[in-house]
């Protein structure tokens, strides 16, 4: 399997040779690894045949990619291959290797989606990115490319989604495009390595540590000056505290800012005002600024800002800093789901008479295994239980801390944690079809796209850069005329104040936060705008059955009418479910398993298959079984076939009929408690000022029954709704300016919640519902819909005042530098404490239980 992990194993190696290159002994300084490029270590013992001679690999991981890409018959790559200006020889042999191979076929599968044959989609992670500039930068570069449909870069996850017609680019091109405008990309399954991202975080860290270090050094020589009258400090002492000032201010600016001005030095090499980020100001800021110290220092006259020097280097880091946090948060959520299989499973073939088990690799796992499921163990796909029961800590996917208790025929989720004793459990879904993945897939989304607040800020921000440049420079002239000495230190501090990273972290790091607190609560959100329109909402429909009630329905009675018992009747009532996964169809299959043939009876031989199976939404189904048509639902729905009333029923009502042509078989009454926590999140629903309302498909009698557990308004309650009532109801409502959130879980729900303005689908209801969800209810419990509604409003408040905050900082700030009323020192700093005050306002989304 050298092919499935050359990506994930190629990278540290890499680096870890870079680190190793001054440490090679001469003896073997001329060895270069045959794939990378890299020295080759004394004592390598990584080989490889190419061409009649045995070739030498500085490490396993590139061992393993140049087995692959010979093992693929592509040996040409290595006879072919060109450089690219501007790095090394060494550096231009490994990542022409490292790029070349996203696009064999065995690697590429790993990080490239197919949506249909014409369409290709693909995710990147993109280093280098800090600003909106430099998101409007490789967002350009990548659409530029033919074929390219789309190409969305979040400045928050530093991820590229990307859509291309097949056959006109490849994803060799797309990092290829990112190269030339001096950012790095990477398939985002290789990013998001734990490895990699810790020693991001590590290097960070370091470079936040070194500036704070620099700043309180500095400030131990420079803070007595400020407090000290003219003649307490002699003009030595003066001059040896600046000269120590000065060098330990160096590393903050040689090691802390060189990302900065790496970064103005990408934009210097492309010449194009367009595409300047805001790297360029900062770094020219901190240069002109450490320039004019050292001549105040040499002169013996002038201000010296050493000190503002540090602490600006030391706040803006601060800023991204947390800003990367906010990051990692979110990516962290995606990381768990990606993780949340084991890497074997145990395999029963000849389950139930043998219950001998085989190790196997999750990914070779099929649908229909049997597999064991012991204590401790996590459940390595999503399937149903086969014979046993036990306690499931579900947390990752739903939130829920509390375990769950889950038996026979009800499902399990990959990634979920058995905390009692062995199952045995079917396999439905593996791999990308699982819950867990479809979760995964559905955060990257959401926290890749941007609602309109977003693109807004990112427009306005994305010519500040440019705009700062020129009224750095117009102030500079403008000042040379009317004081000359005032002309440069006008420009700095124009160059220093004027910053759009505070306007541009308005929106995706409040977004990024308050998406990641709702998952680990138990609310996916799948959609950009989706917390905008919940802020929003004026109104809220609920489904029943499944959405208020547990969904965990019990069969309270079977009341037969002659021809069939009651086993026979419920084997019937099963097949015409089909393997359904609707919480009745459960309910069915659990009966099934206590239920035994009665004495007597006709049949009772067991299992059956319905055929021509047709579900009518709100009504029931029908089916064949041995060329008789059957069906099951509600009485009127069942009464269309049968052609006549049907028997009186028990006293305790019956949900669910049975019958065929000219005959009533049974009547199943169904029993489905409420939720625990229903009716104090409908009443606090009802106290914010949403109205309440209730659809559902149940008999009337139930659904008052419901209304009136739930202080619902009767008026808002219907019932016998089909999916078309429930539209309608609903389109109704927004004819009267209505801002609706609709909740529910089945298929009948589908056509509700398209046309609702938010749609939020309960995780364990059908799988079209799912998919089709603004947001998807993942906890057994409603309490999340609360904290939904709070964190929206509170997300939207906090956008509006970093809005407020970055606007009145520059309408301030920006006129007083101009006019020289600040120094290059105070517009630094102030600069820096803007993007710190949005990030650190956005972070307050994170708390629990702090909503207002």
């Amino acid at each position: 399997h050298a092919g499935d992990n050359a990506m994930t194993t190629v990278a540290a190696p890499r680096r870890e040779a870079v680190l190793a290159r001054e440490s090679v002994p001469r003896s073997e300084a001329g060895r270069e690894c045959f794939h990378c490029g890299l020295p080759v270590t004394t004592g390598a013992r990584f080989r490889i045949p190419f061409d009649g001679q045995m070739r030498s690999l500085c490490c396993a991981g590139c061992e393993a990619v140049a087995r692959t890409i010979l093992d693929s018959g592509l040996d040409a790559y290595y006879r072919e291959r060109t450089s690219i200006p501007g790095v090394s020889p060494a550096e231009q042999r490994s990542a022409l290797a490292v790029d070349a191979l996203f696009d064999l076929k065995a690697i590429q599968s790993q990080y490239v989606v197919a949506p249909d044959a014409h369409t290709r989609t693909a995710d990147l992670y993109i280093e280098g990115i800090t600003c909106s500039a430099c998101v409007w930068l490789a967002e350009s570069a990548l659409a530029r490319l033919p074929g390219v449909t789309q190409a969305s870069v979040n400045q928050i996850t530093h991820r590229a989604s990307i859509t291309w017609k097949a056959g006109e680019t490849t994803l060799t091109a797309l990092l290829g495009a990112l190269a030339r405008v001096g950012l790095r990309g990477q398939p985002a399954a290789a990013a998001t390595d734990f490895a990699t991202r810790r020693q991001s975080r590590r290097r960070a860290l370091i470079e936040l540590g070194v500036a704070l270090l620099s700043m309180m050094q500095v400030m131990m020589f420079t803070l007595p000056l400020y407090f000290a009258a003219a003649d307490d400090v002699s003009p030595e002492a003066r001059r040896l505290m600046g000269w120590a000032a000065l060098v330990l201010t160096l590393p903050a600016i040689l090691y802390s800012a060189r990302s900065f001005f790496a970064g103005a030095w990408r934009d210097l090499r492309r010449l194009d005002l367009r595409n300047v980020t805001m790297d360029t100001p900062v770094a020219l800021a901190i240069a002109a600024t450490f320039g004019t110290s050292c001549v105040a220092l040499l002169q013996g006259e002038g201000e010296q800002y050493f000190d503002s020097i540090s602490m600006f280097i030391f706040l803006l880091l601060a800023a991204r800093y947390l800003e990367s946090w906010a990051r990692e948060s979110s990516l962290t959520l995606i990381e768990r789901l990606t993780n949340a299989a084991p890497a074997a499973a145990w395999v029963l073939p000849a389950f139930p008479h043998d219950r001998q088990a085989t190790a196997v690799a999750v990914a070779e796992l099929t649908p229909g295994q049997v597999i064991r499921v012991a204590n401790g163990e996590l459940v390595a796909a999503d399937g149903f239980i086969v014979e046993g029961a036990s306690d499931f800590d579900e947390s990752l996917l739903s939130g829920e801390s509390q375990p769950l208790t889950r038996g026979m025929g009800e499902r399990l989720m990959s990634g979920s944690l058995n905390l009692g004793a062995p199952v045995f459990m079917q396999v439905t879904r593996i791999g990308e079809q699982t819950v867990a993945a479809t979760l995964r897939h559905l955060t990257e989304q959401a926290l890749a796209a941007r609602p309109k607040l977003s693109e807004l800020a990112d427009r306005a921000a994305r010519w500040i850069a440019p705009v700062t440049l020129g009224l750095s420079a117009a102030s500079a002239l403008v000042w040379l005329a009317i004081d000359a000495s005032m002309s440069f230190p006008v420009a700095v501090a124009v160059l220093a104040v004027t910053c759009p990273c505070a306007l541009a972290l308005s929106v995706p790091a409040a977004q990024a936060l308050a998406t990641t607190r709702l998952a680990r609560e138990g609310l996916l959100i799948t959609r950009a705008d989706t917390l905008e329109k919940i802020a929003r909402a004026t109104d809220i429909i609920f489904d029943k059955t499944g959405t208020l009630t547990t969904g965990h329905i019990t069969i309270k009675s079977v009341q037969l009418f002659g021809a069939l018992d009651r086993t026979q009747a419920l084997t019937v009532a099963t097949a015409l479910e089909g393997g359904s996964s609707h919480p009745i169809a459960r309910a069915l299959a659990r009966a099934m398993t206590h239920a035994k043939p009665e004495e007597g009876a006709a049949g009772g031989q067991g299992a059956i298959n319905a055929t021509n199976l047709h579900a009518v939404g709100g009504a029931g189904v029908e089916g064949a079984i041995d060329t008789i048509t059957y069906r099951l639902g509600h009485q009127g729905f069942v009464q269309q076939l049968v052609g006549h009333a049907a028997p009186a029923v028990d006293a305790t009502g019956a949900s669910l009929f049975i019958g065929r042509r000219g005959e009533w078989l049974a009547a199943i009454a169904l029993a489905d408690p409420l939720k625990t926590d229903a009716r104090e999140t409908v009443a606090e629903l009802g106290g914010r000022g949403l109205a309440v309302h209730l659809l559902s498909g149940d008999r009337q009698d139930r659904v008052e029954q419901v209304a009136a557990a739930l202080a619902v308004d009767t008026s808002f309650a219907r019932a016998r709704q089909t999916p078309l009532q429930k539209l309608e109801y609903a389109a109704a409502l927004k004819q009267r300016g209505a801002h609706l959130i609709a909740v529910g879980d089945g298929v009948n729900d589908a056509p509700l919640l398209g046309t609702a303005h938010v749609s939020i689908a309960i995780g364990s209801g059908a799988d079209l519902t799912r998919l089709t969800a603004d947001a998807v209810l993942l906890s057994p419990n409603l309490q999340p819909l609360l904290t939904a509604h709070a964190v929206a409003r509170k997300m939207i408040r906090i956008i509006h005042q970093n809005f407020c905050w970055a606007i009145a900082y520059n309408l301030i700030a920006i006129p007083l530098a101009v006019t020289g009323r600040i120094s290059p020192a105070e517009a630094a700093i102030g600069m820096a404490l803007s993007s710190l005050a949005v990030v650190a306002n956005s972070l307050r989304l994170m708390r629990r239980g702090a909503t207002s």
